[in-house]
């Protein structure tokens, strides 16, 4: 027999955590004689902890925890994963995207031997969710060729002892996707369909998938620089053949002499300048932010734990 332990972030999904905790406990697999579920709550504006505190008195198994501030789902995902106690721990997100009715597949996959079991879904809730999903996951794969798991979502399970591994990484600027690739390659994947909301809306917009995009790449990733490399060597090629083109338009007066050259000259370099002091200008606040080595989150209360 084995444990299992169960994480889910809430934010803003009060009216949906009754329902949550009741379809986790009616698909616990066969073979589990003890469960907890833990509920993450990042610092929601609506009542969802007051929800998170009743369910919790109802259940035993049910354990809250209650964040200082809005951290962010992966270092709220984080916060749950650390307080853990199973064997096995299924991550998934609380506002029932993921379905709870997956988790008895993961637990038979994990056990022929993998160290962490994905779940993917194309399918996603709306068209904008779905083209900025596919956007996230071409840049990653096919623009920087990282070897992550493309569509997976925050639904997985893992076993006790790579769970381990994962809280020792100390990184403030994380993804969950990310910091499991970097972990182990032993894994399997199974493929579900994703349901829609039935509840509010997603928080997830263009802009949060592709800070989260910039998060990963640089995490996990030199590409951004040496593609800087080869941009500096491909323009100053180009600035080459620039300086022959318009050497010889001045000479045949083609164009007023200097005016094209200049006007080209700035817009061009000026804005390929913004643009590397903006990327390395990432790299060095991600290299301040864990310098200072502050707690990746801090705890308002807990319940049950």
């Amino acid at each position: 027999m084995s444990s299992l332990s169960i994480v889910a972030t809430v934010y803003n999904d009060a009216e949906i955590v009754p329902v949550l905790v009741e379809n986790i406990i009616k698909n616990i697999p066969q073979g589990i004689d003890k469960y907890e579920i833990i509920l993450v709550n990042d610092y929601s504006r609506d009542n969802s902890e007051q929800i998170i505190a009743a369910e919790c008195a109802k259940n035993p198994n049910v354990k809250g925890i209650s964040l200082s501030r809005n951290y962010g789902q992966h270092l709220a995902m984080t916060a749950g994963m650390h307080h853990t106690n199973g064997d096995y721990v299924v991550t998934m997100d609380g506002d029932m995207q993921n379905p709870p009715s997956a988790i008895p597949l993961m637990f038979e996959k994990i056990k022929e031997g993998y160290d962490i079991v994905y779940t993917v879904s194309k399918k996603r809730n709306g068209v904008s969710d779905a083209i900025t999903s596919y956007l996230f996951w071409a840049i990653l794969t096919r623009v920087f060729k990282m070897n992550v798991v493309k569509h997976q979502l925050m639904l997985k399970i893992m076993t006790r002892e790579f769970i381990d591994r994962f809280t020792k990484y100390g990184e403030v600027n994380r993804t969950i996707d990310g910091l499991v690739a970097d972990i182990s390659s032993n894994y399997a994947i199974l493929e579900i369909e994703n349901q829609k909301r039935t509840h509010g809306r997603s928080n997830y917009n263009f802009f949060k998938r592709m800070d989260m995009t910039m998060d990963m790449i640089i995490n996990l990733s030199s590409a951004p620089l040496n593609i800087l490399i080869y941009l500096g060597f491909f323009v100053f090629i180009g600035t080459l053949f620039c300086i022959l083109y318009y050497v010889g338009s001045y000479l045949f007066d083609i164009v007023p002499p200097g005016y094209t050259s200049t006007q080209l000259s700035v817009f061009f370099f000026g804005g390929l300048t913004v643009f590397i002091l903006g990327i390395i200008g990432r790299y060095l606040s991600n290299i301040y932010t864990e310098i200072r080595q502050r707690p990746l989150f801090h705890i308002k209360k807990t319940y049950n734990l």
